[in-house]
């Protein structure tokens, strides 16, 4: 079988997928890359399938060749938002993580007084990516 590519973008062009939804017909095999810039965990990988296979997704198999990260699935029902919501969550969930275990360490290095002040920083750090992303969406 071969595969008709129907849309390419980036990870922040996820949130308007679902209008592709209609390209895929009732009982086909789709295929969905997505090219996650990092290597995808195994852990993520797996888990992943495992949420898919819980929300019913037919047929699911959940691949990585970094940094792509491919889904495969059989269409039964409009899946195409579902997969990508649970996608995107755990793509927050492994940012979280890392960023908490990232945070711990740093604060065994950094003195009491200056923990604040680090703090801050992290937060006006966070608070400039967003304003860039929500800047580069709107061009």
């Amino acid at each position: 079988m071969a595969w008709e590519q129907i849309t390419s973008g980036g990870l922040l062009d996820a949130r308007d997928i679902e209008r592709y939804e209609a390209y895929i017909g009732e009982g086909q095999r789709a295929l969905l890359e997505l090219d996650l810039r990092a290597p995808a965990p195994d852990y993520i990988v797996s888990e992943l399938q495992s949420q898919l296979r819980k929300a019913g997704v037919r047929e699911v198999q959940v691949t990585t060749g970094s940094p792509l990260l491919r889904v495969s699935w059989r269409k039964g029902f409009p899946f195409l938002p579902v997969i990508v919501g649970i996608i995107l969550g755990l793509i927050v969930l492994a940012i979280l993580i890392v960023g908490w275990r990232l945070l711990r360490e740093i604060f065994e290095v950094i003195p009491e007084p200056f923990r604040g002040l680090a703090i801050s920083g992290i937060v006006l750090a966070l608070v400039v990516v967003a304003v860039l992303v929500w800047q580069g969406r709107r061009r």
